[in-house]
This record gives C-alpha cells, structure tokens and sequence, in this order.
C-alpha cells in the first residue's frame, strides 16, 4: 500500500537495473517533490546497482519487489560471504556480478540492503492504479494470495498476449517485459524500456499519463547479450546432429553469443517439429536459453 492518499504530483519509474546516472537525470526532468514509485529491479545487469538502491532508501521512495530483487535476497549472501555461486552471481547474462561488484565488499551495505528488499511488497495500489513488477492484470483479485507471488514477479505480456477482461476498475502499472516503447493497454502500461540494454528510462505521470523519458547514460551499463541468429546460424542448412552439439564453450564456433535468439528457436521447432521441441528443452538444460525462452515458443507454436 501507498504511503500518501494522493496522485497528484506521483510517477512510476520502469525498471533501473542499476543505471544510476540515467535516473538521476530523469528525476531531474520531473518535480523535486514529486512522490515516486518504483516498478523493481533497481539492481543487475547495470554498473550501479548499490548507489540506484542507496538512492531509493534515503528517499524513503515507495518500490514493489521485481525478480531481480528476489535474486538478491536469495543469493547474495551466499555469493559474497561463502562463495557459494549461483547462475545469478557466475553467469554474466543474469547480471549479479556486476551488482556484486558494485559493492566493492562494503558487506554492512549489503546487509542494509537485503533488510529492505525482503521487506518489499509484490504490489502497490493507489487510487485505481495497481503497481506491479510483473504483468498481474490478471491476478489481481489474488493481491494478497502468497501462491500467486511468482507471478507477480515474472508474469510477462506479450504482442500477442490477450488482455484480460477484469471487472474491477483498475490499470496495472509495470516492467519486467522490456518495450522499444511504451506498451499501452485498455488497462494496463508496461513501462521497461530497457534502459540496461541502451534504451531508456520511463516514468509515468498518474494523473495526467504523461510520459518521461531518459536515454541511458553511457557510463551506466555495457551489458549485452550477444544473440545467436539466423544469419549466423542457418537452421535449414543445419543437420539435427549439428543442433544438438550447438555450444557456447569457449572452444566452440559459437562461442562469442551467449544466448539462441527467438527466431532460431521458432526455426527449430518449426522444421523438426515435436524432435525440435524436445531439443529446446535440452537447450534450457544446457543454459543456452532462457526458461522463459521455451516458455514463449512453445506457447506461440502449439
């Protein structure tokens, strides 16, 4: 819940993944009294993740919880005071190593830290508007069902996702699904513009739905993820023998791309059919793809 009755004056802020700089330079276009929200993943991928949350928390700013804060609350101490490793903090594409670096062993920070992100809640409702870092339209009559909670966190929408018709009067508020813009719906914005990725920062005015906007500072984030395409690797040219060797190790032709693009999957799929479908699942095993890689084609394809 809020922690002030009013809209006017309030914008929520799509997900920082730790661009400090782009922030603050959006916060500079709005005004210095302005109440501000946050839709999660302030930290990973970015080179700034301790000074985006530092900020938030001196400022007593209101934030939901998003999937990447959840990786933090559940690796960090491990990766940092047991050298216990995780995906999150030993593979770059989830981008922990660089939150964990941006605490230069400061474990008292850490700590402060990870007492506030456990303490933050799946969503915020003020007025009509329904804050989450997950698209929840949907789930909102289970706001306060601990069961849903992953959904809140990692329930995504999709070009060819259909809205959900709801009766309550309500617009879900979000990120977590990264858009070149802003997506907009009968009830709903999602407003992760993939400032980490080089895209922008995007706040939303409550009231009025104007929107704000910040081109990323070039000195916040180099995160990439270098996508195995096409035109690098031809489905229709390829055997299934030379798919199902496909690896990223460092002694493999590919092993400058870190993850199978969307189209390659489809092309997979499409060619070898319910082979190709089990061979994904062998990719996700491999970590070649994402789960929510496979989760998406196998939704558009079945």
């Amino acid at each position: 819940m809020s922690s002030f009755d009013t809209l006017a004056n309030t914008f929520v802020i799509g997900d920082i993944h730790g661009c400090y700089h782009t922030l603050i330079n959006l916060v500079a276009q709005l005004p210095q009294d302005a109440n501000l929200i946050f839709v999660g993943d302030l930290c990973d991928k970015g080179l700034y993740s301790k000074d985006v949350i530092e900020f938030v928390i001196n400022h007593n700013y209101l934030c939901v919880k998003g999937n990447h804060e959840h990786l933090y609350q559940k690796y960090i101490i491990d990766a940092v005071k047991k050298n216990i490793h995780s995906p999150w903090s030993s593979d770059k594409r989830y981008g922990g190593m660089q939150c964990i670096k941006s605490y230069k062993e400061d474990n008292e920070l850490i700590t402060k830290h990870l007492t506030w992100i456990e303490q933050l809640p799946t969503y915020i409702e003020i007025g009509q508007y329904f804050i989450t870092h997950g698209f929840a339209l949907e789930f909102y009559k289970h706001r306060d069902d601990a069961t849903y909670y992953n959904d809140f966190l990692l329930n995504r929408y999709h070009s060819d996702t259909i809205e959900p018709k709801i009766n309550e009067k309500i617009i879900n508020i979000f990120g977590h699904c990264v858009f070149e813009e802003v997506q907009i719906g009968e009830k709903f914005f999602g407003i992760d513009t993939g400032c980490s990725y080089g895209g922008k920062l995007t706040a939303i005015e409550l009231t009025t739905h104007t929107i704000y906007q910040e081109p990323m500072d070039s000195r916040d984030s180099n995160y990439q993820m270098r996508e195995l395409r096409l035109k690098d690797f031809d489905v229709e040219q390829k055997s299934f023998e030379e798919i199902q060797n496909l690896s990223f190790d460092k002694d493999s032709f590919y092993s400058q791309f870190d993850i199978v693009s969307h189209e390659v999957l489809v092309a997979i799929v499409t060619k070898y059919r319910h082979q190709g479908r089990d061979e994904l699942h062998r990719m996700q095993k491999k970590s070649l793809i994402f789960p929510k890689q496979l989760k998406r084609v196998l939704r558009e394809l079945l």
